[in-house]
């Protein structure tokens, strides 16, 4: 009895040991890494074809894809030298936006879309955001993008 007693206690041991060994491993990687020191911040936008040029998004009116969002930062990412990125719109007209915020400070965005040839913009054509992370954290916000054709 005390030889499986042992042979069951040095188990559970071992098994604590290897759990703890995994968890400071990922502790470590993600020190590294720099994921606990920077943060996300998310949102998406919506491009449409605006029929009848009113500036929202009305029954009936069809998303527009392939059109490049771009997003900005203003203030403190300035000095890394005018940090930015761009996603395209997919088939339903919407992109997902995710933009990385070193050190998670509050931080000036400015999203806007490339004008499609043939179209011109019926919304806001640059819609500046406080991207306040710990804000961010309660709603997720959609900027939507609408454009009519010229013709």
């Amino acid at each position: 009895m005390s030889k499986l007693l042992e042979f069951f206690l040095g188990s559970i041991l071992i098994t604590v040991l290897t759990i703890a060994l995994m968890v400071f491993a990922v502790l470590h990687y993600i020190l590294q890494v720099g994921g606990i020191a920077d943060c996300t911040w998310h949102s998406s936008a919506r491009t449409w074809i605006d029929s009848n040029g009113d500036g929202l998004v009305n029954h009936g009116e069809p998303p527009l894809s392939d059109v490049e969002i771009h997003i900005d930062v203003e203030n403190q990412l300035a000095d890394q030298g005018g940090v930015g990125w761009s996603a395209i719109t997919d088939k339903n007209g919407d992109v997902q936006l995710n933009v990385s915020i070193p050190g998670c400070s509050d931080t000036l965005f400015e999203v806007y879309a490339d004008i499609p040839e043939g179209y011109r913009v019926t919304t806001r054509p640059r819609i500046e955001i406080n991207g306040d992370f710990w804000e961010s954290l309660r709603a997720e916000s959609i900027y939507y993008f609408g454009f009519t054709s010229e013709r």
